[in-house]
């Protein structure tokens, strides 16, 4: 009988944990108060997306710390990020309670020390050491790749690689310190992390091996087979792999239509239809059309979500695409946010026009950037010409931008102490954002958030197609003279701090 009462109660417990909501918090020291975390979660029965939420998704740090609870309680990988948060990676499942501690040394070097569920495991996971610690990683599969003529020889070295990374996790586990979902997804997201690394080098070595600049000593056909064997042993679509993120499905897609990978032809090519209108989020759709329909549901959903948070279609577009994708997939968990899109995106094209304005200013203590009518800037095509047009007469700080680049907003933690030099030196700063259009309330709304103090010019479609070539990416910088003349392009960075000060000071001398 008390066996019998004992597993009621275990299992009254184990359903009351899932039931609970899931809560990460956090302590970040230095960071001011209303300064921002982002976390990126699924929609409920989705993938995770970096750019999509239909509810409020952020958390306001107060007393260096925040406090967020999850909508859903999923079983995911999250990505937490902002202002003073670096992309970090958390793992959650039902009813998980969440903490973590950033601390950071004299050389800037950062470490994250979590607390309560799977704590041993988001350690790892935190802090890059589950083959997620990015370039340096990449460097040891391009070392191992060199060492060897043969798949036969590489594919054991590689596996070594990750090894370590699983050896741990399967210790936890052993340790009773993470849950048995835990271990299996986090044992998943390595397998794809090696996966991930390889199979890039591998497709560029084969699409072009002089321009890869590899340092491989195998042939073509090992190489194809190496790859054959890793998608073999690892194959992305299989469901253990569900949880990831990192797009393996969809490179395997790509390497089967390019011909580097053996498998099936597509019964049709519905999704490489539409990739003119969602080539502003995505530019080889067609990938879709060679995976499973179960992971065509998800990754066609999730872009089409990105289109939408992005403001890349217009109505007619978007209404089109999801009807094509709700026709194939009727059932689907995106198929009800989807819907809600449409009708939004519909009634917003019926509404009277907005404002147009574009050209504003930010100043501290004020509630949102204060627009100025600037007529005649539509027609600006140089940058030179827009800081003159703007600022005459005035030396200018120009920080290209957007709302959906985390190392942009990464660098948003310096803007008071480079406000107080360059204000303290006579030069304005000038925020140029390169989102689309339909993302002007999300632009003016996150200037004022992160309280970005100086001039703020979302540049029209037009402008940004003529500056491609003079500015290759985001975060950007360039200094401008009193007479509108380009003294530096490509500056140091706001967090490189004296660096930078100095080459202003030095430029406009």
């Amino acid at each position: 009988m008390r066996v019998s009462l004992f597993a009621l109660a275990l299992a009254g417990s184990l359903a009351a944990r899932a039931q609970a909501p899931i809560t990460i918090s956090g302590t970040m020291p230095g960071c001011a108060d209303s300064t921002t975390v982002t976390v990126a979660e699924p929609i409920a029965g989705g993938r995770l997306n970096y750019f999509f939420s239909e509810t409020p998704n952020e958390a306001l740090v107060r007393g260096g710390r925040f406090r967020y609870q999850l909508h859903g309680s999923p079983t995911s990988l999250l990505l937490l990020q902002g202002k003073c948060a670096p992309p970090n990676w958390v793992y959650v499942e039902p009813g998980a309670q969440v903490s973590f501690t950033k601390q950071e040394d004299s050389a800037g070097h950062l470490t994250y020390t979590f607390g309560g569920t799977n704590a041993a495991a988001n350690d790892l996971l935190g802090n890059g050491k589950l083959l997620n610690g990015g370039p340096p990683d990449q460097g040891r599969v391009i070392a191992l790749l060199g060492t060897a003529p043969t798949a036969a020889a590489l594919l054991p070295k590689l596996q070594g690689l990750a090894q370590p990374s699983l050896d741990q996790l399967d210790a936890l586990f052993r340790q009773h310190q993470i849950s048995a979902t835990c271990h299996a997804a986090l044992r998943a997201e390595t397998e794809q992390r090696l996966l991930s690394w390889t199979s890039g080098l591998l497709d560029a070595y084969l699409t072009d091996s002089a321009a890869s600049r590899l340092p491989l000593t195998m042939r073509r056909p090992e190489a194809r087979k190496l790859l054959t064997q890793l998608f073999t042993l690892y194959n992305p679509d299989l469901p253990r792999y569900r949880l990831t993120a990192l797009g393996t499905d969809r490179e395997k897609a790509s390497l089967i239509r390019r011909g580097l990978l053996a498998g099936p032809v597509p019964a049709s090519h519905l999704w490489a239809g539409f990739r003119q209108p969602l080539a502003g989020v995505d530019s080889q759709l067609e990938d879709f059309d060679y995976e499973p329909l179960a992971l065509q549901e998800h990754g066609v959903g999730s872009t089409i979500l990105n289109a939408i948070a992005l403001a890349t279609l217009t109505p007619a577009d978007l209404v089109a695409v999801v009807a094509a994708y709700r026709q194939r997939f009727p059932a689907s968990a995106y198929s009800p946010v989807l819907a809600r899109a449409v009708a939004r995106a519909q009634a917003a094209a019926r509404a009277p026009a907005g404002s147009s304005l574009a050209f504003g200013h930010y100043a501290a203590g004020t509630k949102g950037v204060a627009f100025t009518p600037t007529p005649g800037l539509d027609t600006v095509r140089t940058l030179g010409g827009l800081v003159r047009a703007l600022r005459p007469g005035r030396a200018v700080f120009v920080d290209f931008w957007a709302t959906w680049c985390a190392p942009c907003i990464s660098e948003f933690s310096h803007e008071p102490a480079l406000h107080k030099f360059l204000s303290d030196n006579g030069v304005d700063v000038l925020y140029i954002s390169i989102d689309q259009p339909g993302l002007r309330e999300k632009w003016a709304t996150m200037a004022a958030k992160y309280r970005l103090q100086g001039y703020h010019y979302l540049a029209p479609p037009a402008l940004q197609k003529a500056l491609e070539t003079t500015v290759p990416h985001v975060p950007y910088y360039v200094l401008f003279n009193k007479n509108g003349q380009l003294v530096q392009a490509d500056t140091y960075r706001p967090s490189e701090g004296e660096k930078l000060y100095q080459q202003v000071r030095e430029r406009l001398r």
